[in-house]
């Protein structure tokens, strides 16, 4: 705990692009490649995220293809 007064240092900066992760959740209309939160699998999807088909999780990120940032993947 911090005494009133006492200056703190942010842990990360929340506008850095790099350290921002979006996610996605199932149902979404979108296309690109896409990981599972839970469990990794990727998926490619061309319409609508589905729940992964592997474990049942409904959040995704985009993927990375070979080293592209995952804000330029699609």
């Amino acid at each position: 705990m911090h005494e009133p007064g006492e200056a703190t240092n942010p842990a990360v900066r929340a506008d850095d692009a790099r350290d921002y992760v979006e996610f996605w959740p199932a149902g979404v209309a979108t296309s690109g490649w896409f990981l599972c939160t839970a469990c990794g699998n990727t998926v490619i999807v061309r319409q609508v995220l589905p729940r992964c088909m592997l474990c049942g999780e409904r959040l995704w990120e985009r993927a990375q293809i070979r080293g592209t940032p995952a804000w330029t993947a699609v």
